[in-house]
């Protein structure tokens, strides 16, 4: 099992997050959302309980890119990563 360093409370910078909803007292999910600094731009009803910023989640996990391309990882973006193209 993949384990994420959440963390609680509100996010200090607006971005994208992996977040863990509660959708009641034995319910829950994932989802991704936006924080646009004063609350969740999301699209499922429920309360988040715990949030990861996108670029430390995608760290956490190897993903193979769809296509055959070239890229090189960088990690200075806002959201803590992004991709660079180079052509094959």
């Amino acid at each position: 099992m993949l384990e994420i360093e959440w963390k609680y409370g509100t996010p200090f910078l607006k971005g994208l997050y992996f977040i863990a909803v509660r959708m009641g007292p034995e319910a829950g999910c994932y989802d991704f959302a936006n924080w646009n600094g004063s609350s969740w731009d999301k699209s499922i009803e429920g309360e988040v309980v715990a949030f990861c910023d996108a670029g430390s989640f995608v760290r956490c996990i190897s993903i193979k890119w769809p296509f055959e391309d070239k890229i090189k990882l960088r990690s200075e973006s806002r959201s803590g990563i992004s991709l660079e193209f180079e052509e094959a």
